[in-house]
């Protein structure tokens, strides 16, 4: 388990991707970026990642994937369009 969590930051496939780019025979037409480090325990310093605390992100909504309309609205970003 360990390996495939190491394996999934440093190519930024994780396993299922990975499983169905092994079945289709695709895995040389992979475009992933490697997920930083950063992006996993956040930006501080101090050992957060223990607690069950939001981290501090670079991109929260790029790491996440998603925005809460309600967060754009509260941080007043520039995309503050619900669709």
């Amino acid at each position: 388990m360990l390996m495939n969590v190491t394996y999934g930051l440093m190519t930024g496939i994780g396993t299922i991707d990975r499983l169905k780019k092994k079945a289709t025979n695709t895995t040389g037409n992979s475009a992933e970026e490697p997920i930083s480090l950063e992006d996993v325990f956040g930006m501080k310093r101090n050992i957060t990642w223990l607690l069950p605390i939001e981290p501090m992100l670079p991109d929260y909504d790029r790491v996440v994937g998603f925005s809460m309309p309600q967060r754009l609205l509260r941080e007043g970003g520039e995309n503050t369009s619900v669709c």
